[in-house]
């Protein structure tokens, strides 16, 4: 049975008990950002002298800001990787300083991030033959360690492959491991895709304000869409599955979905948009990831930047697709595998990575082209639910809670449903559902066009907007999205992105 009151008292709980203290970071939807950390950047780097130098101390102050004594982590990182690359570049044995700065990175996420998992499950087993337990410290979580650890690796390898010559500057290394736009949450930038801003750039009006409304469009999606369906999210995943039917549980990790791309693409949008006010081209990180036609199409789609990151320096080093069927299969498991535990030290995250590999699997076998035949709407359909089941992985906060969940989806019941759901998602949090769900299954590009970037004469990528009376009305538009989002800032309590987690 339906407990509607088991819902309804369930108060917004720390996912995973990772969530970032958002009185300390500087969030890009925070007051101090916006109103004063943005101003002054903005102000300092087109007024000043040594643009560079300024980019990167405001940088390292931004990250200071939420991690005063894990800047020093960074900083070590930054001289670091700095001189394992021209080591790498002038030495004779060049794969043995490789070697020792893949130790060193891989050493700083595991020691961070994977350390106390580790030894906690360890010592089950140890406990379990009756020997004497390891030490398990539960050591802070820096911001964004996952994202300029991966980052530092591929510039290591990059180097070591001949793609690339190491930077010679201190200060613009730090800018591409520090710049404030990508540090905490990405997109993952490779040194190749921005090397030549960092020693060239120009900002013309016209990039600078299609930088700028790109920042706005995100910071709309985090905090219109994103957010409130934080509410109800964590009010469906806190209460007991056993109260849950079954259309509730889906629409809990629907709106699950929603948050989490608008939340992510929100980021990486806003993260684009700063760096094109600067004079930098990041790589776009989504490309409408839930109109995929098959989970392999997805991943396509989805963090795009991890998703190539993991091909080019996990995939293909593997073997790929070259050594037969069962070597590819196990190539992609072993990805997936790294994908699910690179977003967290919990076994869900690896369950979850698990699923994709095994979905994966499925559709290079026989299946998969049984699935190709289908017709669009439930290639569509399949994808989605697909992708769904493994959300519930990922949001759980333990494998029997998953399990659970699952079981409501599945077998929940009917009961009290339609109450429910009309109690829990008033007109502003439904609102919010059905504009995210119209966006990400197919609305966005068309929205892009009166809503997207300005005509720039140094990314034919942009939208171009010709007709007059369109632009005008994006204009508009935008104005009043700013406004509504600038609002919703001042007057919301902040939520941290979700992928500061990672």
């Amino acid at each position: 049975m339906w407990n509607h009151a088991g819902l309804l008292t369930v108060l917004a709980v720390p996912w995973h008990e990772a969530a970032a203290n958002t009185d300390t970071q500087m969030l890009f939807t925070s007051p101090v950002f916006l109103s004063f950390f943005l101003p002054l950047i903005v102000a300092t780097y087109f007024l000043l002298p040594f643009r560079t130098l300024s980019l990167l101390i405001l940088s390292l102050a931004f990250y200071a800001w939420g991690e005063p004594v894990m800047i020093w982590l960074l900083i070590a990182v930054i001289i670091g990787n700095y001189l394992l690359g021209l080591a790498i570049d002038r030495s004779g044995r060049r794969k043995l300083w490789l070697c020792l700065g893949l130790v060193a990175n891989l050493l700083v996420l595991v020691v961070f991030k994977y350390f106390g998992f580790l030894a906690e499950n360890a010592n089950i087993v140890l406990g379990s033959l009756g020997l004497p337990l390891l030490p398990a410290p539960h050591l802070p979580l820096p911001l964004g360690v996952s994202f300029f650890t991966f980052q530092a690796i591929s510039y290591l390898v990059d180097i070591y492959r001949g793609d690339i010559r190491p930077e010679t500057s201190l200060i613009r290394m730090g800018v591409f491991k520090a710049f404030f736009p990508q540090l905490i949450a990405g997109p993952i930038v490779r040194y190749k895709e921005i090397a030549g801003d960092l020693r060239d750039r120009t900002v013309k009006l016209e990039s600078f304000s299609a930088g700028a409304e790109r920042f706005v469009i995100g910071l709309a999606k985090k905090l219109l869409i994103a957010d409130p369906l934080s509410i109800p999210v964590d009010a469906i995943f806190g209460t007991h599955a056993s109260d849950l039917s079954s259309p509730i549980a889906w629409i809990g990790v629907a709106s699950f979905g929603l948050q989490i791309y608008f939340d992510f693409s929100a980021y990486s949008d806003m993260a684009i948009g700063l760096a094109k006010m600067f004079g930098f081209h990041f790589p776009e990180n989504f490309s409408m990831p839930y109109t995929a036609t098959s989970v392999q199409d997805f991943w396509r789609r989805w963090h795009m930047t991890l998703s190539r990151w993991f091909r080019d320096y996990l995939y293909i080093p593997l073997g790929g697709n070259r050594h037969g069927q069962v070597r590819t299969t196990l190539n992609l498991w072993i990805v997936f595998a790294t994908t699910g535990i690179w977003h967290g030290a919990n076994w869900t995250f690896l369950i979850w990575g698990l699923w994709h590999g095994a979905l994966l699997t499925v559709e290079r076998s026989t299946v998969g082209k049984f699935i190709e035949r289908w017709p669009l709407v439930l290639r569509r359909s399949y994808t989605i639910i697909a992708v769904l089941i493994g959300w519930v992985w990922f949001r759980s906060k333990d494998v029997d809670h998953a399990v659970d969940y699952l079981h409501a989806l599945f077998f929940g019941g009917f009961d009290g449903a339609l109450a429910a759901i009309l109690r829990i998602y008033n007109p502003f949090l439904l609102a919010a559902f059905c504009i995210g769900t119209a966006l990400a299954v197919g609305s966005y590009p068309k929205a892009r066009l009166i809503f997207g970037c300005r005509p720039t004469a140094d990314r034919a990528s942009d939208v171009l907007v010709a007709n007059p009376l369109q632009e005008a009305t994006r204009a508009l538009a935008l104005v009043a999205i700013g406004a509504v989002a600038l609002s919703a800032a001042a007057a919301s309590t902040l939520q941290a992105f979700l992928y500061f987690r990672f």
